[in-house]
């Protein structure tokens, strides 16, 4: 399959995901899942962590390009059969939309970059 979608949803939902997805998830990225979707705290230019207004850490996820690729793949197979990596490659940054798991179609949840 080689064609570009309009717009790829990609939504992370763990009742569709098997632990065989996830096994590709690491596979194609080289690190556990946790490890690369997990929050880390926000490093100010001062090297000091960033504090929101009740004290705790600020958190952020940043997620590498070849995570994003391995989840539209994982994400996007199982609706679309015959969906490969070189299909995610080829996803337009413009036509991803990240959508909450519980969020159903038309209910976008807007991320900023």
């Amino acid at each position: 399959m080689s064609t570009n979608p309009e717009s790829v949803s990609l939504r992370i939902d763990p009742d569709v995901l098997t632990i065989g997805d996830l096994e590709d998830f690491e596979d194609v990225v080289g690190a556990p899942i946790y490890e690369v979707l997990s929050p880390r705290p926000v490093i100010g230019p001062d090297g000091k962590k960033i504090l929101d207004e009740k004290g705790r850490p600020e958190l952020e996820t940043k997620i590498p390009t070849k995570a994003l690729k391995a989840l539209i793949w994982i994400t996007q197979r199982a609706e679309k059969p015959g969906f490969s990596l070189e299909d995610a490659r080829n996803v337009r940054v413009s036509a991803l939309e990240l959508v909450g798991a519980e969020d159903g179609p038309g209910n976008d949840v807007e991320q900023s970059a």
